[in-house]
């Protein structure tokens, strides 16, 4: 596969898309970051109230909340595209550091279906006592319901998917943990599960003591976690190849700002509006949005762009094979998000959320380049944080520490930081004794 990609070229408006309906806070629209202007004005305003309270990273945010609103959603709202079915299901990736803040936005985001878990284990224990204490044992036996999945089984995932019609949400704070459990309970199989949730296919699965389960059109989204230096252990055991990494949305922020602690909270009037917005969801009825001939040709017009764009490179013809699925699954939950803000509901698909979606998945594409030029890159700069890669660009080829003292505050590497940098022998050579180094490539 061919991986010499300019990211330049991805992020080029094209020709298929109409002036966007809505334009990202000046706050947050700098380039390559995450399009928060696709969210209404309320959603908007809560990422700018969370970066400027608690600190939380506004694209690990507004990822959050595009994964809990479209596990709000379920299986109870499909999009017709005038082919096939599209359902809200999206895997989706945060890249960062150990310690760059990824938990807490997440964590956030997730909290009112949370809340909803913790009620229903309220009610199931409240009715197992009364199950316990009944004479009459004809009564079919409680059982808890929940929408979060951490620590599980596939089996326990089939059951939960047969009892919870709506779908879950499989939630790690890294995402490796869940990986490397494939296949701990029996041999072979779980990675090849995960591929058909993904397209919402039906499964069966046969159990030995308890009988068969089948779930048809099961909703099954994934959010977390994952460090930049892990990601070739994701993509290992065919993983690569066989679709399963393509079919992650990745989230990772070229820039990250340090976390500066300001004693705050995030507005009480945000958080609540955000929490009605999950409940909202939650309780949509069933219903299928329709597109009509313009919105087809307003995609048609993008797959046919990007197709030819992609038709010589075999990786950009993978990423765009599941973008394309990726577009309709977002339009259709950036739709209900609009609908359910508003309080007005119709099964008519709009353009803005289709042109947003659009937007989106460019987005989206230029995190999975850069992801997979990180897997096939042996240059030792691509692993530097961005300060320390300025600070490298900036050193002369050969230095005294202690006379670019000045240099190395501007890029705030100092202390334990500066040392650790100076140590890397793929950067560096250390000359002599008395701070002078010489770097091994300009």
């Amino acid at each position: 596969m061919k991986n010499s990609i300019s990211l330049a070229k991805k992020t080029q408006k094209s020709n298929y898309q109409e002036t966007p309906s809505t334009t990202p806070n000046s706050t947050l629209s700098q380039e390559h970051s995450f399009p928060t202007g696709i969210f209404p004005k309320n959603i908007q305003n809560l990422i700018i109230n969370a970066e400027e309270t608690v600190g939380y990273n506004p694209e690990y945010l507004s990822a959050g909340i595009l994964s809990t609103c479209a596990t709000a959603i379920g299986s109870s709202v499909k999009l017709f595209n005038g082919s096939f079915d599209n359902p809200p299901i999206l895997w989706l990736n945060i890249i960062g550091r150990s310690g760059d803040g990824k938990t807490h936005p997440l964590k956030f985001a997730k909290q009112p279906i949370a809340e909803m878990d913790k009620k229903s284990f309220t009610k199931f224990h409240s009715d197992m006592q009364k199950y316990s204490n009944s004479e009459e044992k004809n009564e079919e036996k409680p059982r808890y319901i929940k929408t979060i999945l951490s620590d599980f089984t596939p089996e326990k995932l089939s059951e939960t998917l047969q009892h919870n019609k709506k779908g879950v949400l499989i939630f790690r704070d890294e995402l490796l943990g869940w990986i490397k459990s494939f296949d701990k309970y029996k041999k072979g199989g779980d990675q090849q599960m995960y591929l058909e949730f993904f397209n919402g296919d039906a499964i069966s699965v046969d159990r030995v003591s308890k009988g068969p389960i089948r779930v048809e059109n099961p909703n099954v989204n994934i959010l977390g976690g994952m460090q930049p230096d892990v990601l070739k252990m994701m993509a290992a055991n065919n993983r690569e190849n066989d679709g399963f990494l393509a079919r992650f949305l990745f989230v990772y922020p070229q820039i990250l700002k340090p976390n500066i602690f300001t004693g705050k909270q995030i507005d009480t009037n945000h958080s609540q509006d955000y929490d009605k917005l999950i409940q909202d969801l939650f309780t949509t009825d069933n219903k299928t949005l329709k597109t009509s001939e313009s919105q087809i040709e307003i995609y048609k017009n993008w797959q046919k762009e990007k197709v030819k764009e992609c038709h010589n490179d075999d990786l950009e013809t993978l990423i765009q094979s599941k973008l394309e699925a990726y577009v309709w699954r977002l339009t259709l939950i950036l739709e209900m998000i609009d609908q359910t803000t508003k309080d007005n509901f119709s099964d008519q698909l709009s353009d803005k959320s289709l042109n947003n979606a659009i937007i989106l998945v460019e987005y989206f594409r230029e995190n999975a380049l850069r992801v997979y030029n990180k897997l096939s890159s042996t240059n030792p700069l691509d692993n530097l944080t961005e300060n320390k890669l300025e600070l490298f660009k900036e050193l002369p080829l050969e230095f005294k520490k202690g006379e670019q003292s000045e240099l190395f505050k501007k890029h705030r590497v100092t202390g334990g930081s500066l040392a650790r940098f100076l140590n890397k022998k793929d950067l560096f050579m250390r000359v002599d004794s008395v701070g002078n180094y010489k770097k091994k490539f300009k």
